[in-house]
C-alpha cells in the first residue's frame, strides 16, 4: 500500500468508524502527504473527520505531530477531540507545549475518559486554569488514571504534584467491570507508553556516554 493510499484511508477509517485507536506522531504534511493544497499545518481535513467519529477509543498524539502544529491548530485538535469522540476511553500527549485551557476543555467534555497521559511537555496558561482543571480532574465521573511523565509548568506559583494528586483515583471492582470492554485498549495504550519511555531511556544512556 502506498503512502499516499494509506493517508487517505486513515481518513476513511475515521469517517466510517472504523478505526479504535488513532496514533499520530509525523508532522502532518508526511501523515497526509500528496493531499491537494494542504499547509504543512492544515488538519482541516482531520477535524472534519473526528467530527464525524464514533468509534476511537484510544487517541496517542506526540512526537513532530503536536509539536509542529501551530498553537491555534493544536488548540483546535484538541478541543475537536474533547468535543466530538463520545467513545474515547485513552488519550496520551507528548513532546509539545500545551494549553491548559485546551486540556480542561478536554477533561471537562469527555465524559467517559478513563485515563490521561502526559509527558515530555510544558503546560501554559494561568493560574485560574490550573486551579481549574485540579478541580475538574477531582470530579470527573469516569477519570481512573491520570500521570504526568517529565512534564513542566511555565505558571509561576504553580507544581504538578497538585494535578497529580487532584487526578489520582482509586479504581474498584465495580469500575472495571464497567469498562471491562476497553481493557484491550488501554493495555495496548499501556504499551504504547511503556515504549515510549524505554525509547527515551535509551536515548538519554546514549547521550551520557557520548
Amino acid at each position: 500500500m502506498n503512502e499516499n493510499h494509506h493517508d487517505h484511508f486513515l481518513l476513511q477509517q475515521i469517517e466510517c468508524n472504523t478505526l479504535p485507536i488513532l496514533e499520530l506522531t509525523k508532522e502532518v504534511e508526511e501523515i497526509f502527504a500528496g493531499t491537494d493544497d494542504l499547509r504543512y499545518d492544515d488538519i482541516t481535513i482531520l477535524l472534519q473527520a473526528l467530527s464525524r467519529n464514533d468509534s476511537i477509543r484510544c487517541v496517542r498524539f506526540e512526537g513532530d505531530f503536536l509539536d509542529c502544529l501551530h498553537p491555534l491548530r493544536r488548540s483546535d485538535l484538541l478541543r475537536a477531540v474533547g468535543s466530538y469522540l463520545p467513545s474515547l476511553r485513552h488519550l496520551g500527549l507528548g513532546d509539545s507545549p500545551v494549553m491548559l485551557a485546551d486540556l480542561l476543555h478536554l477533561v471537562t467534555k469527555s465524559k467517559s475518559l478513563r485515563s490521561l497521559h502526559l509527558h515530555d511537555s510544558v503546560l501554559q496558561g494561568s493560574v485560574e486554569e490550573f486551579r481549574a482543571l485540579q478541580e475538574a480532574l477531582k470530579t470527573h465521573p469516569s477519570i481512573q488514571e491520570f500521570e504526568i511523565h517529565e512534564c513542566t509548568s511555565s505558571i509561576p506559583g504553580t507544581n504538578l504534584e497538585a494535578l497529580r494528586n487532584a487526578g489520582k483515583r482509586k479504581s474498584s471492582t465495580r469500575s472495571y467491570q464497567q469498562g471491562s470492554t476497553s481493557l484491550p485498549y488501554q493495555q495496548r495504550f499501556v504499551s504504547l507508553l511503556n515504549r515510549k519511555r524505554f525509547d527515551m531511556a535509551k536515548r538519554r544512556d546514549f547521550d551520557t556516554k557520548i
